[in-house]
């Protein structure tokens, strides 16, 4: 019987590492112990490392699959050293490296050459969750333990019809004749916005009917917000963080992802499973999922190249249904959840029984 224990950081739809979380335990054919860490630790916290030994003491597990890298990872990577777990495996899912706007370039240090690489020195087996970043430099002294990556997967939801639309568009109160185009992530800088207002400002809007919906969490002094303001022709909502997203997935026509930098997201995957064509910036696992169908690049921080791509898909509805298609089929054939599910499993088990061979 294996003994695995699974560790998380975030409450619970707060972003793509939870919810792969969160899918996992709920499709998986083991069973697996937990440990949790809702809120940030500030710093070093001596209270909740404490707590994850005893927990981890407790639970003897043959594995431990830790995902994070930075201060989220680190905390659990340290506790499962003192327990004496004898497997750890880190699934990385971003790196404090790739910030381009950090508040505080000391604590950026701090957490890229202390706490990141203490994590992967912890690890006993790193895997990422695509192509790209298992490929990068910072990973090269940790070869020995790499283990290529696990792509998320997504739920494929049936996906509404024409009357479900027209009903659900009215219960939000969205006109049935206007273009719906949809970005869900946190509202921060990193994540493009700011270009992104600067695109809108570039568009010409056919028959002056298109809504922006902006759905997730951030920003709460509305700083970003203001970029939004006094465009013509454009209704942006911001509708908040929503633990409902698939209703808006369901009534939009198209997702934009203008990301500065990226993994494999899973608000990008969940988008194209819904049959929307994308828009994604060039970066990071956002090349490799569109390179296999479904939507149009642009090269990150450009507003021009931005506003031209959304203005195809707002001018072409015959392009936008055909290339959602081909979305959706991707999802199908490279992004399922039982995809992922299967390739996390096989992985626990190569770890386990190498040992037993």
């Amino acid at each position: 019987m294996l003994s695995i224990m699974q560790h998380c950081f975030g409450k619970d739809y707060s972003g793509g590492p939870v919810n792969a979380f969160n899918r996992l335990m709920k499709h998986s054919k083991y069973e697996y112990s937990t440990i949790r860490q809702l809120e940030p630790a500030g710093g070093i916290n001596k209270l909740l490392i404490n707590n994850f030994v005893k927990e981890i003491k407790r639970q003897k597990p043959d594995l431990i699959h830790i995902r994070g890298l930075g201060n989220e990872g680190f905390h659990a990577a340290l506790a499962a050293k003192i327990a004496g777990v004898p497997n750890i495996l880190v699934s990385i899912h971003g790196t404090h490296r790739d910030l381009k706007y950090h508040s505080n370039p000391i604590k950026k240090w701090i957490m890229v050459n202390i706490f990141e690489k203490l994590t992967l020195n912890f690890a006993t087996d790193i895997v990422t969750v695509c192509e790209y970043a298992a490929n990068r430099d910072f990973l090269r002294p940790y070869q020995n333990k790499l283990r290529g990556w696990v792509s998320n997967g997504v739920h494929l939801s049936e996906l509404p019809n024409k009357k479900d639309r027209e009903s659900l568009k009215s219960e939000l109160d969205i006109k049935q004749n206007i273009k719906v185009g949809i970005c869900v992530s946190r509202i921060t800088i990193e994540k493009g916005y700011l270009v992104l207002a600067e695109a809108l400002k570039k568009i010409d809007i056919p028959n002056n009917k298109f809504l922006l919906l902006i759905v997730g969490g951030g920003d709460e002094s509305g700083e970003i917000r203001s970029y939004y303001s006094g465009l013509k022709f454009i209704d942006v909502q911001f509708i908040g963080y929503s633990n409902s997203v698939e209703k808006y997935l369901s009534i939009s026509d198209f997702f934009i992802f203008p990301s500065l930098h990226e993994n494999l997201s899973n608000a990008l995957i969940e988008a194209m499973s819904y049959q929307l064509p994308v828009v994604a910036t060039e970066v990071g696992g956002n090349t490799e999922v569109l390179q296999k169908g479904g939507g149009l690049l642009v090269k990150p921080n450009d507003p021009e190249d931005l506003a031209e791509k959304i203005q195809i898909f707002l001018e072409n509805n015959d392009f936008v249904e055909s290339m959602g298609k081909l979305a959706r089929t991707n999802i199908e054939k490279n992004y399922s959840l039982d995809r992922m599910v299967n390739s996390w499993e096989n992985l626990y088990e190569s770890i386990l029984y190498k040992e037993k061979i």
